[in-house]
């Protein structure tokens, strides 16, 4: 088992504060991404556990051990974790083959056959003795992480590993690489701003804000209960409403709402609810409201509302090209929303 376990985990620089309190677990075999803006102690974090920097409070455990805590810091090379930084950092002079060997021993090298195993994984077979300066950034990018897997650690932590990359690039290699953590059953843990790369990729996503780890959950339960409203518009598009709870429904300016559990206590509530849940028609049931822009995507469109009250709101569709500036239509809200006390 490589569960890895952070607790209470504290850290300052002078008197800048960077880590309060963090916990997380990430369960063996699983990728749990680290997700926050720039500052938030992401980072940081990701190198208390690598063994890079050392704790002022807290316990990091690997595996079953301790690797960091109070009266031990276990050094970075004992501590069986893999790197992935953000543009590769393969050795120029040597090949495809001997980079990913790197960290194995000269005998496993020769004889088990782990080279060839990695390299297909993140799918680069017979690239073993090609030089890295033939290759593209993403092929790049997947010789790391062959690199990597290669030891079989008990860990690996993947540093923002995409960003180099291009939009169309980037979403290819992190697919090919997320499968190739999986097939080998790596613990992976995935430092990262960008929230659809966190929220695609990762069995877990744990939230950070300003050296607090804010939510962690599956990207499907942090997206539908978000703990509060910097988590909620932090992870996608929302939509904002002023509501009042009456009977465990929130009465908004889009009508009589179901609420998700857990339901506030009741009087004023923000309400937060996702453009896809927004219906458009022509006529029929809704409340009425006038198109006031929309902007194609080519997946799908948004189309930004002007409600009767003067409130603004934004619905997502497949099928909306008829939805045209100045177009008179109704908007109900399917599925249930989440309410924040206000």
């Amino acid at each position: 088992m490589s569960e890895l376990v952070v607790t209470g985990l504290y850290k300052s620089f002078g008197t800048t504060v960077v880590l309060t309190g963090i916990d997380l677990t990430v369960p063996s075999g699983s990728l749990a991404a680290v997700l926050g803006p720039s500052g938030c102690g992401k980072t940081t974090l990701l190198r208390i556990v690598a063994g890079f920097e050392r704790a002022d409070g807290g316990r990091v455990e690997l595996a079953g051990c301790t690797v960091s805590g109070p009266s031990v810091d276990v050094a970075p090379e004992r501590r069986r974790i893999g790197i992935v930084p953000q543009e590769g950092a393969l050795f120029p002079h040597l090949s495809v083959g001997r980079n990913v060997g790197y960290g194995l021993s000269r005998g496993t090298r020769r004889s088990s056959g782990r080279v060839a195993e990695v390299l297909d994984l993140v799918g680069l077979r017979g690239y073993a003795e090609r030089m890295p300066h033939e290759l593209s950034g993403g092929q790049q990018q997947r010789v790391a992480v062959a690199r990597a897997l290669a030891p079989r650690p008990s860990l690996i932590l993947l540093d923002e590993p995409f960003s180099a990359l291009d939009t169309g690039l980037r979403a290819e290699v992190r697919a090919d690489v997320c499968t190739a953590l999986r097939a080998d059953g790596a613990t992976a843990v995935l430092v990262t701003h960008d929230q659809e790369e966190a929220m695609s990729t990762a069995d877990l996503v744990a939230v950070m804000r300003a050296g607090r780890m804010v939510q962690a959950a599956s990207p499907r339960a942090l997206y539908l209960g978000p703990a509060d409203l910097g988590v909620a518009s932090f992870v996608g598009d929302t939509v904002l409403l002023e509501g009042t709870l009456s009977g465990g429904r929130a009465l908004t300016a889009l009508g009589s709402l179901a609420v998700r559990d857990p339901v506030p206590a009741g009087g004023a509530v923000r309400v937060v609810l996702r453009p896809e849940q927004l219906v458009l028609s022509a006529n029929g049931d809704g409340v009425p409201a006038r198109v006031r822009e929309q902007v194609f995507f080519g997946h799908d469109a948004l189309v930004h509302l002007e409600l009767g009250d003067g409130a603004l709101v934004t619905a997502r569709s497949l099928d909306c090209a008829w939805a045209l500036p100045g177009l008179d239509v109704r908007l109900r809200v399917r599925g249930e929303v989440t309410c924040f006390t206000r």
